[in-house]
């Protein structure tokens, strides 16, 4: 809806505070306080009765609220479009972000993938010493200790596995804001959010 169209701005998404401002032209966000831009052309779409919401202001669309705390993500334009085009409903939305290699293995699998933040993971395989059989069968090396996932503020600290384009990963997962995802239990798949603007700099 259009802010034009609003009785009321919203001045809280759950634990995000959100305050509007008439002089920028994109949001942002420093701690708990969300800033949004007050014009004519921006749209808002209220979320999960209000605890998360999209924006669409200046030809780009963007992602906040509260997730276990407050975040602000830029997404491609098209993540606005999907949620358009199948008449608001929230479930395409929310199923249209999990990454395409993830949703196909949690399907086969028939386990629910797990999430934290921008980082999904879907059980791969939980067979005994499967990493080290799929180690000698690609002659890939196990790297075991503590890395960023995707080069974002996700720390991995476990086995992992590049394979291609893809991370197998087995071990605890840590990033602020978050609470630990701990994946002991087996390899699992690993991907991050579609269209994420600036996939490193995820909030």
């Amino acid at each position: 809806m259009h802010l034009f169209e609003m009785k009321h701005l919203p001045k809280k998404a759950d634990k995000a505070h959100i305050e509007w401002n008439s002089e920028i032209m994109f949001p942002e966000r420093t701690e708990k306080m969300i800033v949004l831009p007050k014009n004519n052309s921006t749209v808002y779409y209220t979320l999960q009765e209000g605890r998360q919401f999209l924006l669409w202001t200046q030809g780009k669309a963007w992602f906040g609220g509260t997730d276990e705390e407050p975040f602000l993500v830029e997404l491609q334009t098209r993540a606005i479009d999907n949620y358009t085009a199948a008449g608001g409903d929230i479930e395409i939305f929310y199923n249209s972000l999990v990454p395409d290699n993830v949703r196909k293995i949690s399907r086969e699998t028939e386990t629910p993938y797990k999430r934290q933040g921008d980082i999904f993971a879907a059980r791969f395989c939980g067979e005994k010493y499967f990493e080290k059989r799929l180690s000698n069968l690609l002659g890939t090396k196990i790297n075991e200790g503590e890395g960023s996932v995707f080069g974002t503020r996700h720390v991995a600290r476990g086995l992992l596995f590049n394979v291609g384009q893809s991370s197998l990963f087995k071990g605890t997962i840590e990033a602020p804001d978050h609470k630990p995802l701990v994946l002991d239990d087996a390899l699992y798949l690993l991907g991050q959010t579609q269209y994420i603007v600036n996939p490193k700099n995820a909030d």
